[in-house]
């Protein structure tokens, strides 16, 4: 049943990036307002103002404008070529990992999981697998060692993975994987994270809006960040 569940919801998605525009990843400015993270936007001509920088992400990859003027939402764009989008959809665990860092709204710098798919250990949220045997938990201070302790919320199923100095990254231990569902997490802070499944997509548009879909806009996020078309 979850799988026809999945199959469903991959053809609805197909469907959906084929007849709209782009998906709002985020947008300052004075027009600002009218842009949500996730947004689906009319395929239709665009209007900014001075000021408006809006960046969205459609099937090829992630796209900014600058206002002011008149953009065709429509035109086509450039294929995102670093990395592929084959690349983004190996779900595997990272043993080692650089780490990453995204920009705040405030200039300031903060790491992030490596690629799309690490999960966070220390951040209460939801998390997307397209596999959820194969998770690769990513902690942001790798300084000292420290043990995790997971525990699923469904089956009350626990286990520890110790993770050394210099060590960013550890696989969730495969008595807790396999299913989507809550998992807690303790050893850097109590966090509960709820992961759940998605499906493989055609294109870079149509993962994004799984993510949205499920919740996970962190790796909404940080698939805009990894698919940036040249300007």
């Amino acid at each position: 049943m979850i799988s026809i569940r999945l199959a469903g919801l991959a053809l609805l998605l197909a469907g959906t990036s084929a007849m709209a525009g782009p998906l709002v990843v985020r947008a300052i400015g004075p027009s600002a307002a009218a842009f949500k993270p996730g947004q689906r936007l009319a395929d239709v001509p665009l209007v900014l103002r001075a000021g408006d920088v809006l960046t969205v992400i459609d099937a090829k990859g992630t796209r900014n404008f600058t206002g002011p003027g008149r953009f065709d939402l429509a035109a086509a764009s450039q294929v995102a070529t670093e990395p592929g989008f084959a690349a983004l959809l190996v779900q595997k665990p990272e043993r080692r990992a650089r780490i990453g860092a995204v920009r705040g709204t405030g200039g300031d710098v903060k790491p992030v999981p490596p690629g799309i798919w690490a999960v966070d250990a220390g951040q209460s949220g939801t998390a997307c697998a397209l596999d959820p045997a194969q998770v690769s938990l990513w902690r942001a201070d790798p300084a000292q060692a420290v043990t995790l302790t997971i525990r699923r919320s469904s089956d009350g199923a626990s286990a520890s993975v110790a993770m050394a100095a210099g060590q960013a990254t550890a696989t969730l231990p495969a008595a807790v994987a396999g299913k989507p569902g809550a998992l807690a997490i303790s050893g850097i802070a109590p966090v509960m994270i709820t992961l759940k499944q998605v499906p493989a997509a055609p294109d870079i548009e149509a993962l994004g809006a799984s993510f949205v879909a499920a919740g996970c806009m962190g790796q909404f996020e940080r698939l805009a960040s990894a698919t940036v078309q040249p300007q």
